[in-house]
């Protein structure tokens, strides 16, 4: 993959972000079952935009692992954990990119137990890179509903 760095970012960007898009879906599932879908190789199959899936990074995860993803086949990015809190919580930032799109990218999980269920609440947030012409007004409105059926899809693998 040519690599193209990302500004490293924390969980204040999960806030600050010039985009950041939150949303939850409540899971008839226990929390164990959820952390152990989004672990799976099979997270996002659902979705067709992600044409690839792979860990960098043997099992078991913990912070610091890393997996890739590509995009509609147009651009691969490298995640890397820096929270694993198992069964709980995970947050990655993307440190690399084949193109020059982004300049940083954060995405959280976090698992809400409500008895026999779960509440999933992902958070996306994202700066485009200068000069990349994403038009910044405009993606935020689009990825809400998109990024809500995409975390729906999980129920396909629970």
């Amino acid at each position: 993959m040519a690599e193209h760095a990302l500004r490293p970012v924390d969980d204040a960007f999960l806030l600050s972000a010039p985009i950041v898009v939150r949303s939850s879906v409540d899971l008839d599932a226990s929390p164990d079952r959820v952390w152990a879908a989004l672990g799976s190789d099979e997270m996002w199959s659902w979705l067709p935009v992600i044409d690839r899936l792979e860990w960098l990074t043997p099992r078991p995860y913990a912070a610091g692992s890393v997996r890739r993803l590509r995009l509609g086949r147009l651009v691969t990015v490298d995640e890397e954990f820096y929270r694993w809190d198992e069964g709980d919580r995970a947050t990655f930032r993307v440190v690399a990119q084949s193109r020059p799109v982004l300049d940083a990218m954060a995405e959280d999980f976090l698992l809400v137990p409500k008895g026999p269920r779960t509440t999933l609440i992902w958070t996306m947030a994202l700066a485009p890179r200068r000069g990349a012409s994403l038009p910044l007004g405009f993606l935020g409105p689009l990825l809400r509903p998109g990024n809500a059926l995409a975390i729906g899809g999980i129920r396909r693998i629970l």
